[in-house]
């Protein structure tokens, strides 16, 4: 079977007024491959096609507190030991839903023909950079790894148009995957579903990380700084002509 790339965004767009905008700007970068999208059942529709509608889900625990599986991460661990992040900072209803992407995210890559055997997921508030060269992470993902990619920070003044790798060996905790833009084999996103019944489907970056690199036993990922940032952290009005 030939590689086939589909891009799969997803998310809640009457929170994100500008989510046509968004969207025409990661056609700008990853036009050449197929735009599929999702939703939850029950919000106003978007005006994009190939959307699937499925039911958000409900949890019988907390993905991150009570989730059976413990990140190997000083930062899980800094964040839920008593006293921690997660609670000193009220976060806790937060990251009870830290798993919804990943669901929604699943819903959509369960949803496509048997032809996409490699995707980039995003979302809906995911502004991506023109500037940078994402060729070499398309070549690595039809090699099958997974890279995840993330810009920290607030008021950002536009997408970071540079790209930092770490590999596992890169600083802070390794069992993590970035996940504002992730690149992946469809094969490896696997048992989502049944880890979610389990009880030990973790949230945040954790989950994807869980999934897509732990349960494979291998450490075929990179983590690249840089290359996008979410809505929420670009300074406002947006630069557009900038991005």
């Amino acid at each position: 079977m030939a590689n086939k790339i589909a891009v799969c965004v997803s998310g809640i767009t009457s929170r994100i007024p500008e989510y046509k905008k968004i969207v025409d700007l990661q056609r700008k970068v990853f036009g050449e491959y197929d735009f599929f999208f999702q939703q939850w059942e029950g919000y106003p529709k978007p005006e994009v096609p190939n959307c699937l509608y499925s039911p958000e889900p409900s949890w019988k625990y907390h993905v991150i507190t009570e989730a059976k599986q413990k990140p190997d991460c000083p930062i899980y661990e800094r964040y839920t030991k008593p006293g921690g992040k997660i609670f000193a900072k009220r976060l806790t209803k937060q990251f009870s839903y830290s798993a919804n992407q990943i669901i929604s995210h699943t819903d959509l890559v369960e949803s496509l023909p048997g032809e996409y055997t490699h995707i980039i997921k995003t979302r809906f508030d995911t502004l991506i950079s023109t500037k940078v060269d994402f060729e070499p992470y398309i070549k690595m993902l039809l090699e099958g790894w997974t890279i995840g990619f993330y810009q920290g920070g607030k008021e950002n003044p536009t997408p970071a148009h540079t790209l930092t790798e770490y590999d596992h060996t890169g600083p802070r905790c390794k069992w993590r995957l970035f996940d504002h833009l992730i690149f992946h084999p469809r094969n490896r996103l696997a048992n989502v579903y049944k880890f979610k019944e389990e009880g030990k489907l973790l949230g945040a970056e954790w989950g994807w990380y869980q999934l897509l690199i732990d349960q494979w036993g291998d450490l075929k990922y990179k983590n690249v700084v840089g290359g996008e940032s979410l809505l929420k952290c670009t300074r406002q009005p947006l630069a557009w002509d900038k991005f």
